[in-house]
């Protein structure tokens, strides 16, 4: 019987693993807003094409602590917003430790291949972070999405929602 199982899950996982992608993920529009965020001297965010996305970040102080919120939301045709997840983390201890759900694994991942972000923290004053070439790895994702819209919103400062944010929106096509 476990035998069974085991030849049952290897075959479902080699399925999924190799089944083509019928859909691309596209980024649209990015927004940034540091209002009342103190310890962000810049962030600047830039697309390469509808793939791929730059970032530069400067503190004005040594950062260890880092409390944030994502939110993944998919966006309906009547531009209603229907919650995938929303989570609060430490950034800091986000890079150094297992993330919270599979998403924010993904975005980790690729965060930390594309960029000098450091592995485990803290953030130094004065220091440029960077990120080059940041892509969503659609073969990280199901091998059939939905054509729909998507916003990704990351609160700088979960202690105050209020706060500044940055907003990445687009669309799953096929």
């Amino acid at each position: 019987m476990a035998e069974t199982f085991l030849v049952i899950s290897l075959c479902i996982l080699l399925i999924y693993a190799e089944a083509k992608r019928d859909f691309s993920i596209e980024v649209e529009d990015i927004t940034v807003n540091l209002k009342d965020i103190t310890f962000i001297k810049s962030l600047n965010f830039s697309q390469t094409n509808k793939q791929t996305m730059n970032m530069d970040l400067i503190f004005n102080r040594n950062i260890s602590k880092w409390p944030a919120r994502a939110s993944l939301y998919l966006l309906t045709k009547a531009k209603r917003r229907i919650s995938l997840f929303q989570v609060n983390f430490d950034v800091c201890r986000l890079l150094q430790d297992r993330a919270p759900n599979n998403f924010l694994s993904i975005f980790k991942k690729e965060l930390l291949r594309t960029s000098n972000v450091p592995h485990r923290g803290p953030f130094v004053e004065n220091v440029l972070y960077w990120a080059r070439n940041y892509s969503v790895n659609e073969d990280a994702f199901p091998s059939t999405l939905p054509e729909t819209a998507w916003e990704f919103v990351f609160n700088i400062n979960s202690n105050d929602l209020n706060a500044g944010f940055f907003k990445i929106s687009g669309h799953v096509r096929k």
